[in-house]
């Protein structure tokens, strides 16, 4: 269970833009491979091809449910998103505000090169990225960190990239994340290929394998426009995609849990997180049989592991009843956290159960007679006209 908590803690002092992850980049000969390792909680993923016209670059998103955590495009060009602790973004004086999301939506779809995208973002006022950093690798090689007051652009033959900021960071060596650490160990006591083999056993050295686990790896060549990916940390299974043709079909996703076999881990453990009448099975799972005081859940983070859950049961999933049995799961651990009351509450009231509603929002202004959000419920369920 420490490590648990450690996990837990761990993930929530960061931002939730995305979960923990890790990158490689190897490029030699002309050649440039990629890996990727995107780590949270839910097997809810999907790659969806989006094929533009003759003006724009067709793109391959890849990410959980319909939220891009990554992106290769037709050029070559790819992008991944690193959580990170919060750095103040200062340097915003005279810069154009655009939203950061329609920003990269468009760099994917008409940029080939880092050189491009850093000119495009050295305009912008990224304020917004004071907890996430992005990393542009295109076929050349080159790469390009964006961390928001700081872009770094550099070619080395190989490069790793992780949860931290390079230029916040003396040496590799003290970066605190273990997951990280065992792949620059094999890194550097093998002798590096330019192989989508190579790349996936760097990858499968820097998987997590707890509770926020890794969820899938994409190993890109960048050459030959191919993908190999790997579902939930089992790197005994994968599929091959040829972006080129798939580029040439017209808009369509694949889920991943359909594309692997049923004895898989991913496929299994998909259909246990997925189960509604237990949703709450894998905080349930991690935590076991040992008591922990509400303290201890309580500053390891947990309520906001279960409001993701909840969250995505019922904002993605559509199942309010799944989201009440997760809220109700997390109340039973924590008796006094108003964010799960509030939870509760919120949904209880889009679903037009209003006293139930109400109850919820009462017992969160009790614990804590300054939410202003459950006031502000209690406030419009008082202005309901329940004769219409």
């Amino acid at each position: 269970m420490k490590a648990i908590l450690s996990a837990i803690v761990l993930l929530f002092t960061i931002s939730q833009f995305c979960g923990a992850c890790t990158m490689y980049k190897s490029t030699m000969h002309g050649k440039t491979i990629v890996g990727n390792n995107e780590d949270w909680i839910t097997p809810n993923t999907q790659i969806w091809f989006e094929n533009q016209d003759a003006n724009s670059y067709s793109v391959m998103y890849v990410g959980f449910m319909d939220i891009p955590q990554g992106a290769i495009n037709e050029a070559g060009l790819i992008v991944d998103g690193f959580a990170t602790l919060a750095l103040p973004v200062e340097h915003t004086s005279g810069k154009k505000k655009e939203s950061l999301d329609s920003v990269l939506i468009k760099v994917m779809q008409s940029m080939r090169s880092v050189e491009e995208v850093k000119a495009y973002y050295e305009e912008l006022d990224l304020s917004e990225m004071q907890s996430y950093q992005l990393v542009f690798v295109d076929r050349s090689g080159t790469y390009l960190i964006i961390e928001g007051d700081e872009m770094i652009l550099g070619d080395d033959p190989e490069k790793t990239f992780s949860n931290f900021y390079y230029s916040q960071t003396k040496s590799i060596e003290d970066v605190q994340l273990p997951y990280y650490q065992k792949g620059i160990n094999f890194i550097d006591s093998t002798n590096a290929e330019v192989t989508l083999d190579y790349c996936s056993n760097v990858m499968e050295q820097m998987i997590q394998a707890d509770i926020t686990a890794t969820q899938y790896s994409t190993i890109y060549d960048l050459t030959e426009m191919k993908v190999r990916l790997y579902y939930y940390h089992d790197f005994e299974e994968y599929i091959e995609l040829d972006l080129n043709k798939e580029f040439e079909k017209e808009d369509h996703k694949l889920k991943m849990a359909d594309l692997f076999s049923d004895s898989s881990l991913g496929k299994q453990f998909y259909l246990k997180y997925n189960n509604p009448e237990q949703p709450y099975w894998l905080i349930e799972d991690a935590l076991g049989t040992v008591q922990y005081t509400e303290e201890q859940l309580t500053n390891a983070g947990l309520a906001s592991l279960i409001q993701a859950i909840a969250n995505e049961w019922y904002r993605s999933m559509k199942n309010p009843q799944a989201a009440i049995k997760v809220f109700k799961y997390g109340v039973d651990l924590m008796p006094n956290n108003t964010s799960l009351y509030n939870g509760l509450g919120e949904i209880y009231f889009e679903i037009a159960a209003y006293d139930v509603a109400k109850n919820y929002f009462e017992r969160s202004v009790f614990l804590k007679p300054d939410d202003e959000y459950a006031k502000a419920f209690l406030k419009r369920i008082t202005e309901i006209d329940f004769n219409k």
